[in-house]
């Protein structure tokens, strides 16, 4: 029915699809500034996380953890041994804790750690 209508009335379809298209940008507009300051938001977070990571570098910041979470999370191993070295390394959990949560055997996870180990030197 609505195809009809626009056939027998072009001048008013096209109205309508051109107020559509209006309301449709306004909107996306309205969505990308919403969006920009978000982002814009998290780039001052993200220079509080720089100054805090300068002053780690700087020997400001005594605790190793932070190192060590990002050693144990180097992109370069895989996600079930940095899920591995995490739980060894920050959660202080023993290998046998971890191999029954990952449901395997002692001595896989153990050789996983070791490889993660020797990966991340």
């Amino acid at each position: 029915m609505a195809a009809r209508r626009s056939a027998e009335q072009p001048v008013a379809w096209i109205i309508t699809t051109a107020k559509r298209r209006a309301i449709d940008r306004v909107r996306r507009e309205r969505v990308r500034g919403e969006k920009y300051a978000l982002l814009t938001d998290f780039g001052e977070f993200d220079e509080g996380v720089t100054e805090m990571l300068d002053d780690a570098s700087n020997g400001a910041l005594q605790d190793d953890r932070l190192r060590l979470i990002f050693t144990c999370c180097h992109p370069a191993l895989n996600m079930e041994a940095r899920v591995a070295l995490t739980l060894r390394t920050l959660g202080g959990l023993a290998a046998p804790e971890i191999a029954k949560a990952f449901l395997i055997p002692e001595t896989t996870l153990a050789q996983r750690l070791v490889r993660a180990k020797a990966q991340d030197s």
